[in-house]
């Protein structure tokens, strides 16, 4: 049996990817496959979109032809897993198939239309397997589509040996926010300006941010930058505020990359964020859309160093404990051998 890992980025000889090498401390084969086009600025555009899925259609086609009936095929792209069931649902290529971390957020009425007919075929797929980041979403997802919910499986979001730990400094004179979608700009905006005495600066995606909007002076915004200016940017922040406009997986890879900065962390309580932070002892959770309490937790936390410290050590403390690709892979290895 080989394990073939379905990757939604470049991949060549040598590369290093979790999964891969997550299977291979515990003995398995593995081959890695990847998109050779991968081209980041795709994510940028309605057009690039399109070219997304049909690049996701492609290596779907590619992992099921390359693979023998024992093989396994994995993916941490869910929609890539998705789509591998749906071809071998159509196609009679029984294989198991283990996509991860199913997302599904509101969408426009074509792309709802078109992702039901894939995800509901491939859920016909009975090698079809599937994770969720929290128990909440399997009954929130079932509202939207038709799956076997005995093939469905919790697992939270690892951290990675690459991402970079700083101690806890309690330097930095401004808060930090941003992330590529699902965040609640207007809020950002609104406390920003309730709270002039404060620093905020913002990193998006600027089709995401609301357009002719005016800015704050005390709140500084870029758009579309690396994922180094990014992280450098988040570094040198005081704290993180993550305020976010929907209850499906969104916020977590910036949450946790905030927590091994050791950044205190303010962000919506959704499905998800509740498995990492507990309210006041790890960070801050609020209800989405909660003004008062953003402006309230923010301007609080802003001003007391011992919050911070005490936030920051507890939330780094607990992921780095509970969340590393070697306890997330032993959790995946239970479904592969079923």
């Amino acid at each position: 049996m080989r394990i073939i890992i379905l990757a939604d980025f470049k991949v060549k000889a040598g590369s290093d990817f979790w999964i891969r090498e997550e299977l291979e401390k515990l003995g398995y084969t593995t081959e890695l496959l990847g998109i050779q086009n991968y081209n980041p600025k795709d994510d940028t555009t309605r057009f690039g979109k399109i070219k997304i899925w049909y690049k996701y259609f492609k290596l779907a086609g590619k992992g099921l032809s390359v693979s023998g009936k024992e093989d396994v095929l994995i993916s941490d792209n869910f929609v890539i897993g998705a789509i591998t069931a749906f071809f071998g649902r159509l196609s009679g290529r029984k294989r198991k198939v283990i996509a991860l971390n199913m997302i599904a957020h509101e969408k426009g009425l074509f792309n709802r239309i078109f992702r039901k007919i894939v995800y509901n075929t491939a859920f016909r797929n009975r090698g079809f397997w599937f994770s969720v980041n929290d128990s909440q979403l399997i009954d929130l997802y079932a509202q939207q589509f038709r799956f076997p919910e005995d093939r469905v499986f919790v697992l939270q979001d690892p951290f990675f040996k690459s991402d970079e730990q700083a101690d806890f400094t309690g330097e930095g004179d401004f808060v930090f926010t941003g992330g590529d979608a699902y965040r609640d700009w207007d809020a950002v905006i609104r406390c920003a300006k309730e709270l002039p005495q404060i620093r905020f600066t913002g990193v998006a995606r600027k089709k995401y941010f609301p357009g002719h909007t005016e800015l704050p002076i005390n709140l500084k915004m870029y758009f579309d930058t690396t994922q180094d200016e990014f992280y450098g940017l988040m570094k040198n922040s005081r704290l993180v505020f993550l305020p976010l406009n929907s209850k499906a997986p969104c916020g977590l890879i910036v949450m946790m990359r905030a927590a091994l900065l050791s950044k205190p962390v303010v962000i919506s309580e959704t499905p998800s964020t509740q498995n990492y932070i507990r309210n006041k002892i790890s960070g801050i959770l609020l209800p989405l859309q909660d003004q008062l309490g953003m402006k309230k937790e923010i301007s609080e936390l802003f001003w007391s160093q011992e919050l911070q410290q005490k936030y920051a050590a507890e939330l780094k403390h607990f992921i780095l404990e509970n969340f590393s690709t070697g306890s997330t892979m032993k959790k995946i290895e239970e479904i592969i051998k079923k």
